[in-house]
């Protein structure tokens, strides 16, 4: 067999055999996502959703997106991005930082993907991409490699979205590089259906003095699995980590994002915030790691949670190991429901109870969304908390009301990242 053959092969192999959770820490404390339907394509109804979700949202993402990506139909309209077969690529695969022997899912992506898709950012060049990857009633699963050359600065935006009629899949494995003294920005949106289950994995590898500001907002699907490791790899490298979870209905969120110090003098933050309504509930599982030979680092986890609801759950593990002596490093928890007493005092003012909680919630997530540099990104985001504090549904994009914008300022965080870092 050649070396695609061999990978699918035991890919298939390790799927089969692996258990729901490899990792020791989180044996008790994981989400079962099960078997993974196979649905048949149905590439007529998917172009139809296609046209419909971009038809519907013309002009929201500013010059539109570089690149639709759908289970059977991919549009591309940037020679930035290429989008190939996985058996053409077998030079990245090769590469991988993901093995299919680390975890169940990543193997399933490894064995079943059907799309390849390649963002290189020449040395230099200052770049923003916007992918949109749309979910119907067939897996749609994806490796997405993501390079940024030295001195360039990236700025990548996804959003997930879904049609899905039936129980269906959203899987990607990220791979991102960036050389020396670059910056890298990954903005993704998930606002999935309640028929899709969300898989997502994100690993990378920075030059020296190089930077990567990684920011996710968990919205949609009705069960979302995510496994990040984030790499402040060599000496002076900066990476940021900051994640939203809003969830409603029986949502599940199950989110292990770790984050690692390997070089000297390296920087790595993970800041994740979780805002839940109904019986929604929530893992938040960050774990930093300061490698042996990584002195002079900085590590800081940092997990809240508020319950706007009594049934509503988050449960925030943070972790942490240290190998080297001369390093700053802190974690921190902690989780309340909403404060009784200020929603009456307010409400007492003339405040609509929604109108509290949408000032309790901006005052919450307001910071943390403002890192998002994208506006196209950061609108979308601030819609669809408003769209689901006032229904308590997703999946769908609501009308966009600039009227809202007031709750996140444009102008908070500007300076955290672009052009330099600022380590909190």
């Amino acid at each position: 067999m050649g070396f695609y053959e061999t990978f699918v092969t035991e890919a298939a192999e390790s799927y089969a055999k692996l258990p729901e959770e490899t990792n020791s820490l989180y044996k008790k404390h994981h989400v079962t996502v099960g078997q993974i339907p196979d649905m048949q394509e149905n590439e007529k109804a998917e172009i139809a959703a296609m046209n419909d979700f971009l038809n519907a949202n013309t002009g929201r993402f500013g010059t539109g997106f570089d690149a639709v990506i759908g289970s059977s139909t991919v549009l591309v309209n940037n020679k930035i991005v290429t989008v190939g077969q996985p058996k053409s690529s077998e030079n990245l695969l090769n590469r991988m930082m993901h093995s299919s022997k680390d975890d169940r899912y990543t193997a399933f992506i490894n064995a079943n993907s059907k799309r390849t898709i390649v963002i290189n950012v020449e040395k230099g060049v200052h770049q923003e991409v916007k992918l949109l990857f749309l979910n119907h009633d067939q897996p749609l699963l994806s490796h997405v490699f993501m390079n940024a050359g030295a001195d360039s600065k990236a700025k990548v935006v996804e959003v997930y979205a879904s049609s899905a009629t039936k129980s269906s899949t959203m899987a990607t494995i990220h791979e991102i590089s960036s050389g020396d003294n670059s910056t890298f920005e990954l903005d993704a949106i998930h606002n999935e259906n309640a028929g899709t289950t969300l898989l997502s994995f994100c690993k990378n590898n920075l030059g020296s003095h190089s930077n990567f500001r990684f920011n996710t907002f968990y919205n949609g699907s009705q069960l979302a699995r995510i496994r990040n490791v984030i790499n402040a790899t060599s000496p002076g490298s900066n990476v940021e980590v900051n994640e939203v979870v809003f969830g409603s209905k029986v949502q599940k969120f199950d989110i292990a994002t770790q984050i690692h110090n390997q070089g000297r003098e390296s920087n790595a933050s993970l800041e994740s915030k979780a805002v839940l309504m109904d019986t929604s509930s929530c893992l938040l599982k960050g774990f930093a790691k300061v490698l042996k030979g990584a002195s002079g680092a900085r590590s800081y986890v940092h997990e809240r949670g508020i319950l706007l609801d009594r049934g509503a759950r988050v449960d925030g593990l943070p972790d942490m190991s240290v190998e080297e002596s001369n390093v700053k490093a802190t974690h921190s928890s902690a989780t309340a429901p909403i404060d009784q007493e200020t929603v009456f005092y307010l409400m007492s003012k003339g405040i609509p109870e929604i109108g509290v909680k949408k000032l309790i919630v901006a005052g919450f997530l307001g910071e943390i969304i403002s890192k998002m540099h994208s506006e196209s990104a950061r609108s979308m985001a601030i819609e669809l908390i408003n769209h689901k504090l006032e229904t308590r549904e997703f999946g769908v994009l609501p009308e966009t009301n600039p009227e809202n914008a007031w709750m996140f300022g444009e102008e908070k965080g500007r300076d955290m990242f672009m052009g330099h870092y600022k380590y909190r």
